[in-house]
C-alpha cells in the first residue's frame, strides 16, 4: 500500500511541475511580447522575436532530452497563447 502512495505523490508532483512550466511559458511570452512591442511598435518583428525565442528554447530542451515532442509542442502552443493575448494587452495598453 505504502508503494502505491509514492507512486501517486510522485504522479501528482510531476503533474504539478508540468502546470508550473505552463505558466511560466505563458507569462514569460506575455510579458516578452508586451516588452518588444513597447520597444518597437512593430507587431511583426515582436511576434517573430518571442516565436523564434520560444522554438530555440524548445529545440534546446529536445537537443538535451528534457522534453518529449508533445510536451516541447503543449509548451509551445502555451507560448502562442501567451503572445496572442500580451499583444492583445499591448496593443489596447498603447
Amino acid at each position: 500500500m505504502e508503494e502505491s502512495t509514492k507512486a501517486k505523490r510522485f504522479d501528482d508532483n510531476k503533474k504539478e511541475m508540468k502546470h508550473k512550466d505552463k505558466v511560466k511559458h505563458f507569462v514569460l511570452s506575455f510579458v516578452l511580447i508586451a516588452v518588444i512591442y513597447w520597444l518597437t511598435t512593430n507587431i511583426l518583428i515582436s511576434i517573430i522575436v518571442v516565436l523564434l525565442i520560444g522554438l530555440a528554447k524548445e529545440l534546446y530542451d529536445q537537443q538535451k532530452g528534457k522534453n518529449t515532442i508533445k510536451e516541447s509542442m503543449a509548451d509551445f502552443g502555451v507560448n502562442i497563447l501567451g503572445i496572442i493575448l500580451g499583444l492583445s494587452f499591448s496593443y489596447y495598453l498603447l
